[in-house]
């Protein structure tokens, strides 16, 4: 298979290197560049593949990777997986974490050239880079008329990421007295996917991949019946109690502690101790 490697400052040779040994691959050419702006770097990637015609292209473990490995394949009518973490060479296969890291996925992409960008968390090897692959400067082309540098806002953290307890309700939990009951925890109320779609709760407050990832020291789960994905957003807890009145959930493979009952009555009843 012929490849080409993207380099597009001196720290992506490392993670490069140990990808290359790991793999047993012999890149037949570096497109190197100076800079990471996608917008200013395609024209010339595109100029060097139509030179090189490349079966696989490998971009470093960065944003700026993930995004040129995107738009170069979509330009040249081929193929992107970002962040992989391994190639099969006898499948053509690709792995990649997916799910907050929660479960592998495994990809054949059927379209060239593959452009494959690396996984940030690779191990390293320390393996050294190939001194004897021919080079392609990639200039950075002139672009008038394009996007603004993009505009970086401060702003203030939402008060999920430094609760220290977060009372986590599902669809077996939607009385508004658990809202009351996470006021007496002096607790921060978070949902489920699930719970959101009910209505009824602010959707900002959504746990899970496509919400809010938390790292309370107590995170109390109510009615919720442990899907991967809202475990994802849960899973840095220092110390996680289920409660739902199935007793064959999921949540308690999860949970440090585990309840069977009604989640009202077992909060209460904490409260109660706790007082």
């Amino acid at each position: 298979m012929n490849i080409a490697i993207v380099i597009l400052k001196p720290e992506d040779e490392g993670p490069m290197a140990d990808f290359l040994a790991v793999h047993g691959f012999n890149p037949q050419r570096c497109w190197r560049a100076k800079e990471e702006r996608a917008e200013s770097l395609l024209p010339s990637l595109e100029s060097a593949f139509i030179t090189d015609s490349p079966d696989m292209v490998l971009f470093p473990p960065s944003t700026a990777g993930d995004e040129l490995a995107t738009r170069l394949a979509w330009r040249l009518g081929g193929s992107a997986i970002c962040q992989v973490q391994a190639w099969n060479n006898e499948t053509h296969t690709a792995t990649k974490a997916v799910y907050g890291n929660a479960l592998t996925a495994t990809l054949r992409p059927d379209r060239r050239p593959i452009c494959l960008s690396l996984a940030a968390n690779l191990p390293r090897l320390n393996a050294v880079f190939p001194a004897d692959i021919p080079v392609t400067e990639i200039v950075s082309a002139v672009i008038s008329g394009g996007l603004p540098e993009p505009e970086i806002l401060s702003k203030s953290a939402h008060p999920l990421q430094s609760a220290r307890i977060v009372l986590a309700t599902g669809q077996g939990a939607t009385s508004p007295a658990f809202a009351q009951i996470a006021s007496a925890f002096h607790a921060e109320s978070g949902f489920t996917r699930q719970r959101v779609m009910t209505g009824g709760c602010d959707e900002q407050r959504m746990l899970g991949i496509s919400g809010q990832n938390i790292a309370p020291e107590v995170c109390l789960i109510a009615g919720a019946s442990g899907a991967s994905a809202f475990m994802a957003g849960v899973a840095q807890s220092q110390f996680i109690v289920a409660i739902n009145c199935d007793p064959a959930a999921a949540i308690f493979a999860a949970a440090d502690v585990g309840v069977v009952g009604d989640a009202q009555e077992v909060l209460q009843a904490l409260l109660e101790c706790r007082v």
